[in-house]
């Protein structure tokens, strides 16, 4: 029993290492920008057209391991869908 109760702990604690909560509700989303401030999806639309080919087809703010983050899906030229993640404070920062 003892070993099981080690074992689930590791697994909790290894889980909340890694974990990551994403707000796909932009009515979620939008205060968290504001009162983080974040790089807002103006901002970020205006980045990515200087800084990577394609369109913005979606955008969801993420935290991951404490970092805010946007993840991206793009759509190039061609038509291929692209996942990329900026971060959300500098989101094509150098």
């Amino acid at each position: 029993m003892r070993i099981a109760i080690s074992s689930l702990l590791l697994a909790v604690v290894a889980q909340s290492a890694t974990a990551t909560e994403c707000y796909p509700d932009w009515s979620d989303a939008a205060p968290i920008v504001h009162r983080e401030k974040l790089a807002t999806v103006e901002a970020l639309s205006a980045g990515a057209a200087a800084h990577m080919p394609g369109d913005i087809v979606r955008t969801t703010l993420c935290v991951e391991n404490g970092i805010f983050v946007y993840r991206l899906l793009v759509r190039e030229a061609g038509g291929r869908l692209v996942n990329h993640t900026v971060d959300a404070r500098q989101p094509f920062a150098r």
